[in-house]
């Protein structure tokens, strides 16, 4: 029987196997997004790959997000219950589906989230400082043309003109998004690092940087590697991957929310030209209502990490 079969082996063989699995699922659903493009959307992005790269069409956009959706769920729902189903005897058990012991928890998670936003705002900004040297000039404007390209497709992608496009953008950009990343790069990665190197606050470290590389969107590392650990320590805190999750939920549905009301804004990547006395201090404030949320929830576990 498969089930926990890899339960007692190495935990080298482990992290290839999780790599192994994450390769074929992704490949497995890309390549099922793309017949299903070709077939049901009517596209031939095999012959005319070029089709997708007006990000102003509907057509466009539609098609994009059929793929996003695809391929989170090819990247980071799927492999993390195969991988813990081969690895460990229960599945919930491995990946910390465990009961929240308390809605304060919940309440305050949600809380700090929300009065993180202003402070990750004021990460945004300085990480859009980042300057590479003279001699690796043509990767920053890589980077940058990159990072502008990204940040034009989040506006369209968050652009709703009714009820149903909101629902559907809070499914595909907040709910899949949080649940797949937290269970792949907390519940699965954050674990097997924890197993790997007997050291948990290393393994947070580890698993965010990741979290935020894999987005590649460099001049946003800086936030997401925030916002990496607060998910990394809620989760070794409070034992639930359910609270990283909210927390996570809680983040993209804010840009989600906002882009429906403000569709011409881009909230998720925040990097305007200068920032404001009073921006500043919402931020600084933000930060630190959402640290002491923070301290509250560790106070409250009576856990030593």
């Amino acid at each position: 029987m498969l089930k926990g079969i890899l339960y007692n082996s190495n935990v080298s063989v482990k992290f290839l196997l999780s790599l192994f699995v994450i390769f074929v699922s992704f490949l497995f659903f890309y390549v099922v997004g793309i017949v299903v493009v070709q077939v049901g959307f009517g596209v031939d992005i095999i012959h005319h790959p070029e089709v997708l790269q007006d990000v102003s069409l509907p057509q466009t956009i539609k098609v994009l997000k059929f793929f996003q959706l695809i391929q989170s769920l090819g990247l980071f729902v799927i492999p993390p219950f195969a991988i813990a189903f081969l690895m460990y005897q229960s599945v919930k058990g491995f990946l910390r589906f465990n009961k929240i012991h308390s809605n304060y928890y919940v309440l305050l998670t949600i809380v700090a989230i929300l009065s993180f936003i202003p402070f990750t705002n004021l990460l945004s900004y300085l990480n859009s400082f980042l300057k590479l040297p003279d001699f690796m000039k043509g990767i920053e404007e890589w980077m940058r043309a990159s990072e502008e390209n990204a940040s034009t497709l989040t506006v369209y992608f968050l652009k709703a003109d009714n009820v149903i496009t909101l629902f559907y953008n809070i499914i595909l950009i907040a709910a899949i998004p949080a649940i797949g990343e937290e269970l792949l790069f907390r519940g699965l990665l954050q674990r097997l690092f924890t197993e790997w190197t007997q050291k948990i606050h290393l393994s947070i470290w580890i698993a965010a940087i990741l979290f935020s590389a894999i987005h590649f969107q460099f001049y946003g590392f800086i936030p997401r590697l925030f916002l990496g650990l607060v998910f990394g320590y809620l989760l070794e805190y409070t034992g639930s991957i359910w609270i990283p999750i909210i927390g996570h939920f809680t983040n993209n549905l804010t840009g989600v929310i906002i882009g429906y009301f403000l569709p011409n804004e881009n909230i998720v990547n925040n990097t305007t030209t200068s920032l404001s006395i009073s921006a500043i201090i919402y931020a600084i404030l933000g930060g630190l209502v959402g640290i002491f949320c923070l301290w509250l929830i560790i106070r409250k576990t009576n856990r030593v990490l």
